[in-house]
């Protein structure tokens, strides 16, 4: 059977990156200089506003964080505001919210491709450049103009080296730092302001408040001294600067309150910025920040403070106040407020030229006699609906990827149905795939789809039990594992619960630490029957297991048990010291995370060995599920961690139900599985949002000097950490006993997966085709649809077929 499903599996990885190919082709745009467009020689004779430009951005810096009381610690930027020598917004910026669309965005003013989310990751990748792109940066640098840079090194993926004359980059991805990251680039000020004659444009670009999100939250203990640092640094370049420099401090996006981005919430596409100049308290402030004083108290729900604008208006802005032309693919329109600096004459020219530029992409007739503020509101509507613009898909290539995929699933169907018996034994996989194929037609069944996997486990539930109605006992442990699981986290894009198990144990950390503790050493105890040297060797990797989770936890602001801190400062000193108690804890994290590594590699390996020189040995996938279990629970947050307590009650009890009521239906335990791969992944905290993609453990044993794709799959073992468990429960369940045949086994145990995956994917094909211009194509759909890439190429590929493969192999 293999040689038939193995070549099926291709057949459908070619389908589903063909078809995704079609769906995020790279974006077509003009290339070339721009040119003025309307009167060009009245331009020439306009004098620029300002003369110097700094751009500071900050990553991540939510508009509640510039300009909202309880949240804001930029007291002096507060004082620049009040005073009018700065004009605040909150500047929307269209999802996908990371950082390379974004820079995409606030240089060339045009709107992102979904692409380039993916692309933001791919260290070195060359194809996301704007080297022949028309933008603010380039227009500068034909012009002449002097530009440094300093900070995160996507700006050196964009642009190329010659349009800088100094850089020193940062690499955005190491997370787990938020300190040299931005003394990295503040160490340069100094000598920069010093010398301001030898630039024209300098742009800053921080990371740390990025990364104290992504590790902490939004309201992170780290967040107001990072708030303070990095008002003491507007304050430095304001200071430094002269009347005829312009600072624009930005967000390239904000973040939501778990302090991950990418998606499309209010707090994701809410950026503060703000435009410092003394020049600017000669004229009035915008009339929304005349009616307020800054900090504003009163808490905004939808992070609207001050006026909102669009972030990409930044780029016509910029273009007129330093005339020169609006870069070619910009639908940005000129913030209103700036035109104060012209004389009426000169508005009116700056307005006409951003209009007829916005008509050229449109291809609308431009209308002459219109008053500036019809003009304005002309453009905007242009800018709106050129924004909703969807890429320009490849028809061929997601025709050729659906057929094929439709084809592969035709084929898959036969191969189950001629592989049972039994018709009824293909009806619970069969109803999960319509139930879930369906669902890819709603928007908001996309975004609650945990939802979904919630009642199916309780069906598949309660059809066992209808099955075996004496065992009441052993269905009701199942319900209680499920209830446990469905309520430990909060899941889902649209629905947020105040009381979760997980919040509980944070307010009770001595409780969650017990549990944690129980948890690792539980987990080897429990699988872990042979040897001496290989139960000592169990205990050892849990201990370093529960101690580095302590000692990250300490690091990052979380509470931990008094005992618990005393003895993770005990083993710091075994490592080299700093002199500084948490410098020591900080300083020991990668290579006690390093040890554990290799630690659990070798005990694997000891097993491995073990197995293949010792006669009848019956307990082999038992242990390897044990060190699995142990590096799944290393990758995963301290607070998820009880949840693999509740995970091994719950593997025991269906393993006895399935033996003894379900005569080992392998088609059942792997629809089982494939529900609670699901299930579980949703509440660890996942959704199908790029938003909640966590990096947190993503750096575990990782220095400065890391490979992109070491950290890539330290990423997905962490984010799929739950669901790795199931798969490997489900193979340890099914050889359990002794069969006829391990291949024939193994073979057949893949067809449930492969065929959902293959009708679920036909299915959400056909939505993204038929949906392709809905208003939620890129922030529900298009996210979807790089989940299921995921799903299929990580989970069911790597670890579902090679992983298990090989396992399967040594027995």
């Amino acid at each position: 059977m293999i040689k038939r499903l193995f070549p099926l599996l291709l057949l459908q990885l070619v389908a589903i990156l063909i078809f995704s190919a079609g769906f995020f082709p790279q974006k077509s745009v003009l290339t070339g200089d721009a040119e003025f467009r309307y009167h060009p020689e009245e331009h020439l004779v306009v004098n620029p506003k300002f003369e110097k430009l700094v751009v500071v951005v900050i990553d991540a810096l939510r508009s509640d964080y510039l300009f909202h009381g309880p949240m804001s610690h930029f007291n002096f930027a507060h004082e620049l505001l009040n005073k009018g020598h700065a004009w605040g917004y909150t500047a929307y910026s269209n999802p996908p919210t990371v950082t390379l669309p974004r820079l995409k965005g606030i240089t060339t003013g045009s709107t992102p491709n979904f692409l380039d989310a993916i692309l933001n990751v791919a260290g070195d990748d060359s194809s996301s450049t704007l080297k022949d792109q028309d933008s603010w940066l380039r227009q500068f640098h034909i012009n002449q103009k002097t530009i440094k840079f300093f900070g995160d090194d996507t700006w050196l993926k964009l642009f190329p080296e010659e349009f800088f004359s100094e850089i020193d980059g940062t690499n955005s991805f190491f997370v787990s730092d938020f300190e040299e990251v931005d003394l990295n680039v503040t160490r340069h000020l100094p000598a920069q302001l010093a010398s301001q004659q030898s630039w024209d444009v300098m742009i800053l670009h921080y990371l740390g408040l990025d990364h104290i999100g992504h590790k902490g939250g939004a309201y992170s203990k780290f967040m107001p001294p990072k708030h303070r640092e990095m008002d003491s640094v507007i304050k430095q370049i304001y200071d430094s600067v002269e009347d005829n420099t312009l600072v624009c401090v930005m967000g390239d996006h904000g973040m939501n309150d778990m302090g991950n981005h990418g998606g499309s919430s209010a707090g994701e596409t809410s950026a503060g910025m703000m435009l410092m100049s003394k020049m600017l308290g000669n004229y009035e402030k915008p009339v929304s920040q005349q009616l307020e004083k800054l900090p504003i108290e009163t808490k905004n729900e939808d992070y609207k403070y001050l006026t909102k604008i669009n972030q990409i208006d930044i780029v016509p802005t910029i273009a007129a106040l330093f005339n020169f032309p609006i870069p070619k693919n910009s639908i940005g329109v000129i913030i209103p407020d700036a035109l104060r600096l012209f004389s009426p004459q000169e508005a009116h020219l700056k307005l006409m030229d951003n209009y007829y530029q916005l008509a050229s992409i449109s291809g609308d007739e431009p209308m002459e006699a219109l008053t500036d503020n019809v003009m304005v509101e002309k453009m905007t509507s242009i800018q709106s609906e050129l924004a909703k613009t969807a890429t320009n898909y490849n028809y061929t290539l997601l025709g050729i990827g659906f057929l094929l995929l439709l084809v592969t699933s035709l084929a898959v169907s036969i191969v189950c149905y001629r592989s049972t018996n039994l018709c009824f034994a293909l009806l619970p996989l069969f109803m999960v795939s319509s139930l879930l194929s369906l669902s890819t037609f709603g928007s908001s069944f996309v975004e609650e789809e945990h939802q979904l996997w919630w009642w199916i486990s309780i069906a598949l539930l309660g059809a066992s039990y209808v099955k075996a109605l004496q065992d009441i006992n052993s269905h009701l442990t199942v319900l209680i594992c499920l209830r446990f699981i469905r309520g430990w986290n909060n899941s889902g894009q649209k629905y947020v619960y105040e009381h979760t198990m997980l919040e509980l144990l944070k307010e009770h950390f001595h409780w969650q630490w017990a549990l944690n503790a129980i948890t690792i050493f539980a987990t080897q105890i429990h699988g872990r029957r042979g040897s001496t040297f290989s139960n000592v060797a169990g205990i050892l990797i849990s201990g370093i297991c529960i101690f580095y989770k302590a000692a990250w936890s300490i690091v990052n602001g979380e509470q931990i048990p008094f005992w618990l801190q005393i003895t993770c400062l005990k083993i710091a000193k075994v490592f080299p010291s700093t002199g500084d108690s948490l410098g020591d804890l900080k300083g020991m994290l990668v290579p006690m995370a390093r040890l554990f590594f290799w630690c659990a590699t070798g005990l694997a390996v000891f097993d491995v060995l073990l197995h293949r020189f010792s006669r009848n040995d019956k307990r082999f996938l038992d242990r390897i599920h044990a060190t699995a279990t142990t590096i799944l629970i290393f990758q995963s947050s301290s607070a998820n961690i009880p949840l693999f307590l509740v995970f091994q009650i719950l593997s025991s009890q269906l393993e006895s139900l399935w033996h003894r009521y379900h005569g080992s239906n392998v088609f059942l335990l792997m629809t089982v599985g494939l529900a609670l791969q699901h299930l579980t992944f949703f509440q660890f905290g996942s959704t199908n949002s790029i938003a909640t993609v966590n990096l947190t453990n993503a750096y575990n044993g990782v220095s400065e000097n890391y490979n992109i794709y070491v950290v890539g799959l330290l990423m997905c073992v962490g984010n799929f950490a739950p669901s790795i468990y199931w798969s490997l429960s489900c193979l340890k369940m099914i050889y359990s006993k002794q069969h006829d045949s391990k291949w024939g086994t193994f073979n057949k145990s893949r067809l449930p997966s492969l065929l959902f995956y293959c009708v679920f994917g036909c299915f959400l094909f056909g939505s993204c085709v038929v949906q392709r211009y809905h208003l939620f194509i890129w922030s529900v759909f298009s996210p979807k649809l790089c989940y299921y890439v995921s799903w299929n190429l990580f989970m069911n590929t790597l670890i579902a077929w090679l992983i298990e493969g090989v396992l399967v192999l040594l027995l």
